[in-house]
Parts: C-alpha cells; sequence; structure tokens
C-alpha cells in the first residue's frame, strides 16, 4: 500500500497544526495512502513518527511555519516543504507536488526541485523568528494578565506609581507575573537558537539575553529589552553552528554539547556584550535623554516632544528606548511637570490596545493564534502594559512596528495639545480610573486617537500584504 508521513507545525502550536494535520491525514486517504502525521503543537510531539514509519514512507510533507524538530531523520526521503496554510487551503495539491519533491540531503536538480527548495529556504530567517515568538506568547500573555489583574484589583496609585499592599494575594499574583515577563527574554532567544542550532544552544543564547538585560553586568542606565533578546538569539544560534561544524575527535563528542559549547557560548556572547555592547548602549541612553531634556524646555516645542515620546515608548516596547520616555516621563512628576508623564500614560496603551482592537476591525486578516491572542492584549493596554504587543511585533514587524510607532506618537501629541497630566509614574487607562489624570475624557480622547490611527494603518499594511499573497 501507498504510504506518506509528514509533520505539521504552526507558530503557536494550535488551531493550524492540527488543522493542517486533519486535512492531509483526509486528503492522503482519499487518494488510497496510508497517511501518519506527527504534530508538533503546544501539547508536545503527538503520534511521533517511528523510524520504520519513515522507511516505509514514499515520500514527506512538512507544512510548518516554523522549524521543525527532527527533520534530519528524513535523510534520502522526498521531503516537500510548504506552510500549514497551504495544507488546509489545497491538501491534495501538496499530495501531487510531494510525487517530485527532491532528496533530503541532496542537492536539487529539477526545476519543480529547484522551485521547493527556493520556497522552503524563502526565509528561514523568519522561521527561526516565529519559533522564539511561539515559545514566548505563553509567558507574556500569563505574565501580561497577571500583572493587569493584580493592578487593576488591588492596585492604587499614589506618587511612588501605583501600588499593592505588601503580604496580600494580590502582591504574590503581581510577583507571579513579574516572573512570566521576566522568562520572556531567554525563552524568546533560546527557542531563536534552538531552530538553528539545536539544544547546544539554549545556554549560551537564554544566559546571554539576561545578561544583555541586566544592567548591573552591562554597566548601562537599561537593558536591551526583547530586541536584545533576538539579536542575542541569532548570534548564539550561529556561534553554536560554527562550533557544530569543527572537526572534533569521536571521544570529545560527547562532551561538546553539554559542557564545551555552552561554556564557550556563554562567554563569547557575554564577553561581547560587555565589552563592545555596554558602551554603545550607556551612550545612547544619554543621547535620548539630552535630546527630551532639551525638548521638554522649549514650550513651543510640546508637541513635538510629544510625539517624539510617543514614538520612543512604542519602539521597543520596554526596552531601552522606552524605558529612557518613561524614566523622563517619572522624573518630571517631581520636577513639578506632570504633563510629560501625562503624555507617556497616553502611548503606553496603544501597542497592546491597537493591536487586539485589529484582531476584532479585520479577523479574516490574522491567523487563529494571533485572533486569540487580542483579548489579552487588549486587557494588558488597559492596564498600561506595553510587553503585550510584543508577540505581534516579533512575528509581523513590517506591518506592526510603523503602526504602532505613530499611533503611540498621535496618542502622545494629543495628550500634550489637552494638556494631560499624569500625577503617578504608570500609563493606560487604569491611571484615568483610579484618578491620577486631571480629565479622564480628554485622556481616554488621547488614548483612542492613537489606536485608531495604528489600527488604520495595521489594515492598510495588511490588505495589501494579503493581496501581494494571494
Amino acid at each position: 500500500m501507498k504510504k506518506f508521513v509528514g509533520i505539521t507545525k504552526c507558530p503557536v502550536g494550535i488551531a493550524h497544526t492540527y488543522m493542517a494535520a486533519e486535512k492531509l491525514q483526509k486528503a492522503g486517504e482519499a487518494q488510497g495512502y496510508e497517511v501518519k502525521i506527527e504534530t508538533q503543537g503546544a501539547s508536545g510531539v503527538e503520534d511521533e513518527l517511528s523510524a520504520q514509519d519513515v522507511a516505509d514512507a514514499d515520500f514527506v510533507i512538512i507544512a510548518a511555519d516554523v522549524a521543525v524538530d527532527g527533520e534530519e531523520r528524513f535523510n534520502g526521503k522526498q521531503v516537500l516543504y510548504a506552510k500549514t496554510a497551504d495544507a488546509i487551503k489545497d491538501a491534495n495539491a501538496l499530495i501531487e507536488r510531494a510525487l517530485t519533491a527532491g532528496i533530503y540531503g541532496q542537492k536539487q536538480t529539477t526545476v519543480a526541485q529547484s522551485d521547493q527548495q527556493e520556497s522552503h529556504e524563502q526565509s528561514p530567517i523568519i522561521k527561526q523568528l516565529l519559533n522564539g515568538v511561539s515559545h514566548m506568547i505563553p509567558f507574556v500573555v500569563v505574565g501580561g494578565l497577571f500583572i493587569a489583574l493584580s493592578i487593576a484589583i488591588g492596585g492604587h496609585p499614589t506618587k511612588a506609581g501605583m501600588v499593592i499592599p505588601p503580604n496580600t494575594i494580590w502582591s504574590s499574583m503581581n510577583q507571579i507575573g513579574g516572573i512570566g515577563f521576566t522568562l520572556m527574554i531567554p525563552i524568546l532567544a533560546g527557542y531563536i537558537a534552538y531552530a538553528i542550532s539545536g539544544r547546544a544552544a539554549l545556554a549560551p543564547a537564554m544566559i546571554g539575553a539576561m545578561v544583555a538585560n541586566n544592567t548591573d553586568i552591562l554597566g548601562t542606565k537599561a537593558g536591551t529589552g526583547f530586541i536584545g533578546a533576538i539579536i542575542v538569539g541569532f548570534a548564539a544560534g550561529y556561534l553554536v553552528k560554527w562550533f557544530n561544524s569543527w572537526p572534533v575527535p569521536k571521544d570529545l563528542r560527547p562532551v561538546m554539547p553539554i559542557f564545551v559549547i555552552p561554556l564557550l557560548g556563554v562567554g563569547i556572547i557575554s564577553a561581547v556584550l560587555i565589552l563592545v555592547l555596554g558602551a554603545p548602549i550607556s551612550w545612547l541612553m544619554t543621547a535620548l535623554q539630552d535630546m527630551l531634556t532639551a525638548l521638554s524646555k522649549n514650550p513651543e516645542t510640546s508637541i513635538v516632544l510629544g510625539l517624539v515620546i510617543g514614538a520612543m515608548v512604542a519602539v521597543d516596547m520596554g526596552g531601552p528606548v522606552n524605558k529612557v520616555a518613561f524614566l523622563f516621563g517619572v522624573a518630571s512628576i517631581t520636577a513639578g511637570h506632570p504633563q510629560i508623564m501625562g503624555a507617556v500614560a497616553c502611548a503606553v496603551a496603544v501597542p497592546p490596545l491597537a493591536l487586539g482592537v485589529a484582531t476584532f476591525v479585520r479577523r479574516d486578516l490574522y491567523t487563529e493564534e494571533e485572533k486569540s491572542a487580542g483579548i489579552p492584549a487588549i486587557l494588558m493596554g488597559l492596564i498600561g502594559i506595553t510587553e503585550g504587543a510584543i508577540p505581534f511585533a516579533t512575528a509581523n514587524p513590517k506591518q506592526v512596528f510603523p503602526s504602532i510607532i505613530a499611533g503611540s506618537a498621535v496618542a502622545s501629541a494629543v495628550g500634550m495639545i489637552f494638556k494631560i497630566t499624569d500625577a503617578v509614574p504608570h500609563g493606560g487607562p487604569i491611571v484615568g480610573v483610579l484618578g491620577a489624570t486631571n480629565n479622564i475624557g480628554l485622556f481616554f480622547i488621547s488614548i483612542l486617537s492613537g489606536v485608531a490611527v495604528a489600527v488604520a494603518l495595521l489594515t492598510i499594511f495588511k490588505v495589501r500584504k494579503a493581496r501581494k499573497t494571494a
């Protein structure tokens, strides 16, 4: 009997992973094939392919949007690469294409095989990035929701910020949420590196990402945020891939992935971060601070200051640039200029709110995973947690970054025009509800104006992308 096997895997590992597997299963059986599809989803590996399954298969179909585990087991087999959406849309077409697929591990020779290889290798960086994002999303969602709920229910505004009484369930919930956000950074870096060169890259990437966000080790005023984690992830992944290419004596091979590679990787990545990146990051922080100070001294540049603050808040969502804008706003409260913190408070809510709302405005433009992440993003936006937008921005930077930067800039500038003030070092609608702003109505209008701009731009970009890929 004819037989083929396959693997399906989407970024989040929920809907598309199983939908693609089901479509391939049904289409194959309808054509008289014995079919076995391994799913690498959020619940782990299911229906794992055995060595015998692979050996008996006429060909292999890998329908995946991120890097799959164990691809090397198909060495010598015909392998077709596709996206999960391709399998969902027309599984029969994939089966036909698989009949002329190239041999894994061999140079492609035919035109059809060359096209397949080009499709598979179209953007390996995107697949590696999405692998990190897919593992990071649960940490962002859980961490953000725990923090949001703890602040919304147990917090109250003071001059020191949103304070949650110690030794309460809300205090514990807030700390647990903080752990989720802390883990988000090394998970993102670690699984980008893992997609490039396997388990040996996890330690250099994860530890390196923590170093990149530790101000004491770097000797800077701020860490590198999630952008630094992405850079570290790719750097560690390709560094370890180079280590793996070394001609190592057979007796030393067992200790390479558990001792030598992690040790060298962590040492090199950490040394580069401390010795090379520490000084530029510190210089950048000082330059941005000086720019904001100069703009704030001239009343005529208040709108420009608002635009700059808003853009800085959104550009790295909790990273060093965001931190400079936020801390500048906090300092302005003690200096008697709470209007600057008001501009910050308007801007911080826009990225997660806009992305959450956008998934409801045009649901056909978003994947099931993105639509599922929409509600948590909105909840985080209401509490002023900008990091709720990170999974969206990391997965689709070309569409998301311009939209949220423009939206936050508009919200902040409108806040400056309305002379919105914020008496506490926090942002988002929650500070208005709790009475920390001077005019809650105009405060909400400022935020909504930014959200509207961001949603409109994001929808336009998404529609254009959909037309190009149609």
